[in-house]
């Protein structure tokens, strides 16, 4: 379907990459810049690992199986892994390929890249007092809750009293009845600003005093109840709380644009060969 330099990306390793978009993007149907962006995307990574071939970047079986093993991790049982990778069209033996071709391309971009792209404090200090705008943030809750289901709103109030009124363990009282996945931490929900939650919860979590319960509410979820644990005003990051994160975040930017300028130059010179009427079938109809 593409040609790079002599290198075939075939029609199958294009639908995958697409479906894997629209798995990413949480799309039933891609947009055209969507499909182009894809293309756009395996030309340079094409491009690169030609690159990488060069420089002799190599990858272990090791690492292959530990980044295969971390996918599955964000799937509730192998069965639903396999169905996975079953709807876009791949299966084990694919899956170990398109791995090490992608951790091949990261090697590569972490040496190419990254070893050389420093960020000095003077720089971050610069930054910081450029645009104070970007540092802000609004006033925080962390809070706790148990959430029950619409159907167990007498169990809701009499755990509630037994918390309101026998001071009962609010941890203990999540993991026995919580629904909700935060039971296994007690409920304890961390911290959270305006808009992050429900209207009704949000409404309350911020109206109840830090070590306080709330009254209890109900939302589209359940019946919860609500336990504020601490409370952060509104304000400006002072630097030292965010100097390692905006590090990180200026060497990405920088490291961004170096890859677009590279990738733009290797393009340039590249023999690229596009079936253009297999790629615009992709589009939406």
């Amino acid at each position: 379907m593409i040609k790079v330099n002599g290198y075939e990306i075939t029609e199958k390793e294009f639908d995958m990459a697409l479906e894997e978009r629209k798995y990413a993007l949480r799309k039933n149907e891609l947009e055209k810049r969507d499909v182009e962006e894809v293309a756009d995307i395996l030309i340079e990574g094409a491009l690169m690992l030609e690159k990488a071939a060069g420089e002799n970047i190599t990858v272990s079986d090791h690492d292959i199986e530990d980044m295969i093993a971390k996918m599955k991790q964000s799937f509730k049982s192998e069965e639903d892994f396999l169905k996975v990778l079953e709807k876009t069209g791949d299966d084990m033996n694919t899956l170990r390929v398109r791995v090490e071709r992608n951790l091949k391309l990261r090697n590569f971009v972490l040496k190419k890249f990254f070893e050389d792209t420093k960020v000095s404090d003077e720089d971050l200090l610069k930054y910081y007092e450029q645009y104070p705008e970007r540092f802000t943030r609004g006033e925080e809750v962390r809070a706790s809750h148990i959430l029950f289901a619409e159907t167990e709103k007498e169990t809701a109030l009499n755990v509630h009293e037994k918390l309101t009124e026998q001071n009962g363990d609010f941890a203990e009282e999540a993991k026995l009845y919580s629904i909700c996945p935060s039971n296994e931490k007690g409920g304890d929900l961390g911290f959270f600003d305006r808009g992050k939650m429900v209207p009704e919860f949000e409404k309350a979590a911020f109206a109840t005093p830090v070590g306080e319960i709330s009254d209890l509410v109900q939302s589209q979820f359940g019946y919860h109840i609500i336990k504020v644990t601490d409370k952060r005003k509104g304000g400006k990051f002072e630097l030292d709380e965010i100097r390692e994160q905006l590090r990180q975040s200026m060497i990405n930017s920088i490291v961004n644009h170096k890859i677009r300028k590279y990738t733009s130059e290797l393009k340039a010179k590249a023999d690229v060969q596009i079936d253009t009427g297999i790629l615009s079938s992709k589009f939406p109809k």
